[in-house]
């Protein structure tokens, strides 16, 4: 039973404070738009008859939104979902304020009922129940829009991690016709840059850009680096490491890249213009 009534209590205190101001909402369109005609005179007794029409409305908003939900949710009802769907709590909740400030206006406000004021009490009713579903619509949203950013921190951190373990590794660059591999890391590979039957490439050791000329084809290189995807094509002579490009330029109607610390223009054809701007 303890058990039972602290949960809640913790259900209503997260609701509390929508269903004071549902119901304070309420009590202002009524007492400045004055929907019905209520036999009151007094000031006083005006604001406590309207007192008491929030005081219902929020009554039963515990009831169906707190109590209801908390006695279906822990029985063994087999419609128990169904039941606790926001369209049936909706309904049940509209029924009940609507009869319940149906007699509350006949027979506290002596207020005649007619079709135009029971339209009028229907308006009202409905109110509470859109009001808590829209705000549950946009706390779920918020819910799963923090979900969706802390899933994409951890994806983030996870490339991050298997981008450092990529970088950290060697690879040897092969030499048609001899053995004489070239081994470098693979994070000090800037740019590889095809010259007839060999291939420039430029590399960074100790904070320098160094240059090493293999007799191979930019394609063949090409695949020994394909397990890297920061390595990208951009022209049919060159291939670049995107962590080394500092800027995407244009000069009349050709581009080029720069390398960040060298004095050196890297040739974009528009075959492969696309792929850089996505990288960059």
């Amino acid at each position: 039973m303890t058990d039972h009534l602290h949960e809640i209590t913790e259900k209503l205190r997260e609701r509390f404070r929508l269903f004071i101001g549902i119901s304070l909402g309420i009590f202002l369109f009524v007492l400045f738009f004055e929907p019905f005609s209520i036999l009151l005179t007094d000031l006083k007794n005006r604001l406590a008859f309207l007192v008491g029409l929030s005081v219902i409305i929020l009554f039963l908003m515990v009831l169906v939104y707190v109590v209801f939900t908390h006695i279906i949710s822990v029985s063994s009802l087999v419609l128990k979902d169904w039941f606790l769907s926001s369209y049936v709590k909706g309904f049940v909740l509209t029924v009940l304020i609507t009869i319940a400030l149906t007699f509350y206006l006949r027979f506290v406000g002596q207020t005649a009922m007619s079709f135009f004021n029971f339209f009028k009490i229907l308006f009202i009713s409905i109110f509470p129940a859109v009001a808590t579903s829209l705000h549950d619509a946009i706390e779920n949203l918020k819910r799963h829009n923090e979900a969706l950013i802390a899933e994409k921190g951890k994806t983030r951190l996870q490339v991050e991690k298997y981008e450092e373990n990529l970088l950290a590794r060697t690879i040897d660059l092969t030499t048609v016709g001899t053995k004489d591999n070239f081994r470098v890391a693979v994070a000090d590979i800037v740019c590889l840059v095809s010259a007839d039957n060999y291939v420039e490439v430029i590399f960074k050791e100790e904070g320098r850009y160094k240059k090493k000329l293999l007799r191979n084809t930019l394609k063949n290189l090409q695949q020994l680096l394909g397990p890297y995807s920061f390595f990208v094509r951009i022209h049919r002579i060159c291939v670049v490491n995107i962590h080394y490009v500092d800027h995407l330029r244009k000069s009349f109607n050709s581009y080029w890249v720069s390398i960040k610390g060298m004095d050196r223009k890297l040739p974009v054809s528009r075959q492969y213009l696309l792929k850089i701007r996505e990288v960059l």
